[in-house]
């Protein structure tokens, strides 16, 4: 609970949306290593309405850095234009 207090009170961004969750779903985002990673995941848990096990499970397996990684990949062709392709 202290953890809970020190993190969303800071950050009321972060706080406004752990307010859409269960307890259960703020315990396993606690932990996570940085700001950017805990609202991705508070974001992803809202918009795709996962349980507590998927959102175990996303957690496990990295989805975040997963994600981060694509994009950076990915960033570089979206700035080509259809003409630039041709």
């Amino acid at each position: 609970m202290k953890q809970y207090y020190e993190t969303y009170s800071i950050n009321e961004k972060l706080a406004t949306l752990s307010r859409e969750l269960s307890w259960s779903h703020n315990i396993l985002i606690l932990p996570l290593a940085n700001e950017e990673e805990q609202e991705f995941y508070l974001r992803m848990s809202i918009k795709e309405n996962w349980s507590v096990r998927e959102l175990e499970r996303q957690v496990n397996s990295s989805y975040y850095e997963r994600v981060m990684l694509a994009d950076a990949k990915l960033s570089p062709l979206s700035r080509e234009t259809p003409q630039d392709i041709i």
